[in-house]
């Protein structure tokens, strides 16, 4: 059930930044849990959504910014009962180095390196100029005209030192404890039991009672919270770990798939239907 962004990848060589404003609507390359490269700089302006990052759930109100690696994998999981809006920015580090201040690129990997993403919240009337830095942004990228690239990273510097100031003054008066629902509570220690464990062979009924909860109403609360089922969720670690696999080393495919956590043929049949190739042809492309 996991899905590489190839769209914001192909973007990302071409322009080094990737800009879309005010989008409504759930996009369908990313209705499943995905990935792509670089960072990603996420601005939720209406609606309600979960948002998850890693083993992190984010329960977003409008004013919500998230900052991550487009590496880590994630999901939005938006309500239909309200229209659905948000900003967004993708870049590469390494086409700022020469924008950005030693000191903030410090600051700034620090930030977008958390495991599960970090959330900044604006005030009503920081949103104005957070949102006319997204407008500027998504003029410069849709007109293309001379220096536009310029002009977006420019801008996007801009907007990084904002997000790095507010951050700095929400750590200094964030509480020491901070307090989650009960129910995203549980589906993080899930979540997070099966990042670290999905290549075992570990039952729904063992899952549950490790985190004390009931099966069935496990299977409810995570597929509220998610959309997805456990299986599905356990699949796509699955197939991310193998397509990592496949390209990072000459194992034979009955080894991955043994190290992921399943027989050779189901891995094989699992693969070519979320990837759409088969294992061979992805090593291979």
């Amino acid at each position: 059930m996991h899905r590489t962004d190839y769209q914001t990848n192909s973007i990302l060589t071409q322009d080094t930044v990737y800009v879309q404003y005010r989008k409504t609507g759930k996009a369908p390359n990313v209705s499943y849990p995905h990935t792509h490269c670089g960072y990603e700089i996420y601005y939720f302006q209406n609606g309600e959504a979960n948002y998850i990052i890693g083993d992190k759930i984010y329960s977003l109100s409008p004013g919500d910014m998230l900052v991550f690696r487009g590496d880590i994998m994630h999901l939005v999981k938006p309500s239909l009962r309200v229209p659905y809006l948000r900003s967004v920015v993708n870049f590469r580090v390494e086409d700022m180095v020469h924008e950005l201040h030693p000191s903030i690129q410090e600051k700034m990997s620090i930030l977008f390196e958390t495991s599960g993403g970090e959330r900044i919240q604006f005030s009503e009337q920081e949103r104005c100029e957070i949102e006319h830095l997204f407008f500027c942004m998504a003029q410069e990228q849709r007109r293309r005209e001379l220096g536009y690239k310029d002009v977006i990273r420019s801008l996007l510097t801009v907007l990084i030192a904002r997000i790095l100031r507010k951050y700095e003054d929400t750590l200094s008066r964030r509480p020491a404890v901070q307090f989650v629902g009960q129910r995203e509570a549980n589906i993080q220690h899930v979540l997070r039991i099966l990042n670290e464990r999905f290549h075992n062979r570990l039952s729904l009924e063992e899952l549950a009672v490790q985190v004390h909860l009931n099966k069935h109403y496990l299977c409810h609360c995570f597929k509220q919270v998610t959309g997805l089922t456990i299986n599905q969720y356990r699949t796509k670690l699955r197939i991310e770990e193998g397509k990592r696999l496949l390209t990072e080393s000459n194992k034979p495919i009955g080894v991955i798939a043994e190290e992921v956590g399943v027989g050779v043929t189901q891995f094989s049949r699992l693969f070519r239907q979320h990837v759409g190739v088969s294992p061979q042809a992805y090593r291979h492309r």
